[in-house]
């Protein structure tokens, strides 16, 4: 098994629902993915957490394949999730421990990280063993879910600026769902928000809807969905013709581009290709010239 970086590009054909992935040469400084705790991407930004605790913000130049760091931060804490929103037409970056059950929030300044917040609790609704962390705009609010695969425990927050300090957080909505849910992707259709689940455990794939009102969570609007149990990597893309998802298998190597359908319902495969097996992370970066994909 390699442990290179498979990078490919997602080129789009002139038949409609149809790309095809193209494999790029090796792109300099992506050692610092390999060796990153988490990692995800906002266009040719792409933020990192280490090991050791440094947190960094590296930029993505296409056409000479190069990641550049731009910011770096000894937080002293090891994310095992990163997810940037925006608040206030200002970038900021939600990053989370979970055996502490920290969500630090940054502002993502040019030359710097400013820590704004930091939310936890330990006693009660306790905030440690989120698998899945992720934040998003909701109508003119801010709001960040989190779901633990191992309990079913699902919750929603939203963000707030109060007059005393930076930010602040409340829960509006909680509920214990089944356990095992993963390779959550999260997409907007008609300014409504969406995400894709599935369970290995149940043998089941959802697309799930966030209701108008946040203290109503969200409901399913696509059940029994088609997809492979095998497949161990998922993330979010923006295709030409809307919103979609890259999946990926590790025992096989199978990579497939599928474009979701506008009711819900399922989703097209735009492409398909086998790929090196053994991979254990996907990043996908929608960069100016379109999505790119990395399998680390």
């Amino acid at each position: 098994m390699s442990n290179a970086i498979q990078w490919f590009s997602v080129d789009p054909q002139e038949q409609r629902d149809q790309v095809t992935l193209t494999p790029l040469a090796p792109f300099s400084g992506e050692q610092a993915l390999s060796n990153a705790s988490s990692l995800c991407a906002r266009g040719s930004e792409l933020f990192l957490s280490q090991h050791n605790g440094m947190l960094s913000m590296l930029l993505l130049d296409e056409k000479a394949q190069t990641f550049t760091p731009i910011i770096e931060l000894d937080a002293e804490k090891t994310y095992q999730q990163l997810s940037p929103f925006m608040l206030g037409n200002q970038l900021h970056l939600l990053a989370y421990n979970d055996t502490d059950g920290i969500f630090d929030f940054f502002r993502v300044m040019p030359d710097h990280f400013a820590h704004q917040y930091r939310f936890q609790k330990t006693y009660g609704d306790v905030t440690t063993g989120f698998s899945t962390v992720h934040a998003f705009p909701y109508r003119d609010a801010s709001l960040f879910m989190a779901y633990n695969k191992n309990t079913g425990t699902s919750r929603l927050y939203q963000l707030h600026v109060p007059p005393a300090s930076a930010l602040g957080v409340e829960m509006t909505w909680q509920k214990d769902w089944a356990k095992g849910w993963e390779n959550f992707s999260f997409f907007t259709l008609g300014g409504e928000n969406f995400f894709f689940k599935m369970n290995p455990l149940y043998n089941a794939v959802n697309i799930d809807h966030y209701m108008d009102d946040p203290s109503q969570g969200s409901h399913p609007v696509g059940t029994k969905l088609p997809l492979s149990m095998d497949t161990t990597q998922m993330a979010t893309v923006a295709l030409q013709e809307g919103p979609g998802f890259i999946a990926y298998e590790t025992g096989n190597g199978q990579l497939t581009v599928n474009r979701f359908h506008t009711d819900c319902q399922g989703w097209t495969c735009q492409a398909k290709q086998a790929v090196n097996a053994g991979s254990s992370r996907l990043l996908i970066i929608n960069a100016t010239q379109g999505p790119l994909i990395a399998l680390i």
